[in-house]
């Protein structure tokens, strides 16, 4: 499906807008520490940012403002929607089991692989995925993890 730039960024303008607005009903921390509307407001504005330049690309191109085209919808796009359901759906149910060091790199894998990717650059980028979302989440901003089987 194609939309157009100008009515995605006309979207996320909006969308921004109503969660910068939302978050000022955020409490706010003591001492000058950023509190738990830190975050949506930053992802907020990167929105904005990304909306007023869809727009501002999708009218200098001179594309109308509502344009849909469905396309044919082929075997293989079904697959891969398929498979992106199955990907989260076995994260969701499965990651309590097999944890987020295990799992996470083994659906990246797999997704790699299914849509082509070398299987070096493929294991390349699982583990090196995994191992920034983990330093990122788990060390840095201190969000817990599943352990799994590392938890014994």
């Amino acid at each position: 499906m194609r939309v157009s730039n100008t009515a995605i960024g006309l979207f996320l303008i909006v969308f921004a807008g109503t969660v910068l607005v939302y978050v000022q009903t955020f409490p706010s921390l003591d001492n000058g520490y950023p509190g738990p509307a830190l975050f949506p407001r930053v992802l907020a504005v990167l929105f904005l940012l990304a909306g007023i330049g869809l727009v501002f690309e999708g009218r200098r191109s001179g594309e109308k403002l509502l344009k849909f085209d469905l396309g044919p919808i082929t075997r293989a796009g079904l697959i891969n929607i398929g498979l992106m359901l199955a990907v989260i759906l076995a994260y969701i149910y499965l990651s309590d089991l097999l944890g987020f060091m295990i799992l996470t790199p083994l659906l990246l894998l797999i997704m790699a692989k299914w849509l082509g990717v070398k299987t070096h650059w493929s294991l390349v980028l699982a583990v090196g995925l995994t191992l920034v979302i983990y330093v990122l989440f788990a060390k840095i901003l201190l969000v817990p993890l599943p352990w799994g089987l590392w938890g014994w």
